[in-house]
């Protein structure tokens, strides 16, 4: 009886397991246009927005309904964002979304070499799709 039991954990830890790990895995994910349903996750590219000292990916969620929250990392140079994996809970399509980019090196990254989305299509590598870097505007004039 306790074979068993120490059988059917292990194989859910194993399984649980691989199933985290596809999400924690950093590479070529899905495009910025549609997701393989047809569904669009963003309602127009995510931008960086520089303020002050910080900055932020801003999106709003296109027809997708689920969570998701892309990944960076600095490669080459640059600010590499990808999203890998999405969740099947939530209800944020429309919604804006924003989240804070941290770390010396993806901020020197991203200051020397720019932000860019990392597509699957075309196999095996992908392609790099540029984001834009959105400087805060100006207060205008009082008259």
């Amino acid at each position: 009886m306790r074979t068993g039991f120490v059988t059917v954990v292990l194989a859910a830890v194993m399984a649980l397991g691989g199933c985290v790990a596809l999400g924690w895995r950093f590479g070529p994910g899905f495009s910025l246009t549609a997701t393989p349903l047809g569904e669009t996750l963003f309602s127009a590219p995510p931008v960086v927005q520089h303020r002050g000292e910080q900055y932020f990916l801003a999106w709003t969620q296109g027809s997708y309904p689920y969570f998701f929250q892309p990944d960076y990392k600095a490669m080459d140079g640059r600010l590499v964002f990808a999203l890998a994996a999405t969740s099947s809970s939530g209800s944020l399509a429309a919604r804006h979304r924003e989240m804070k980019i941290e770390g010396a090196d993806n901020l020197q990254a991203l200051q020397r070499g720019g932000a860019y989305w990392w597509e699957r299509e075309p196999e095996p590598d992908g392609t790099f799709v540029p984001l834009k870097i959105v400087e805060p505007s100006s207060p205008t004039a009082a008259p």
